[in-house]
């Protein structure tokens, strides 16, 4: 093994853990936001529900 090749593993090591926290940051934030754009689909689908598909308020027939 030559001393580049160690030097690269080493650096390589050192920015997996220094970076590691960013990244495992930036994934959650990445995901919460995922989370939020679906939760605004799931209601914007629900309010565009046609009239067939949607239950009386009184329980009655339609």
């Amino acid at each position: 093994m030559t001393h580049d090749v160690a030097n690269r593993v080493l650096a390589s090591a050192i920015a997996l853990r220094v970076f590691s926290p960013d990244a495992v940051a930036l994934a959650c934030r990445l995901l919460g936001a995922g989370v939020r754009v679906g939760a605004v689909a799931l209601v914007e689908r629900r309010d565009d529900t046609p009239a067939a598909c949607a239950a009386r308020e009184d329980g009655g027939p339609e």
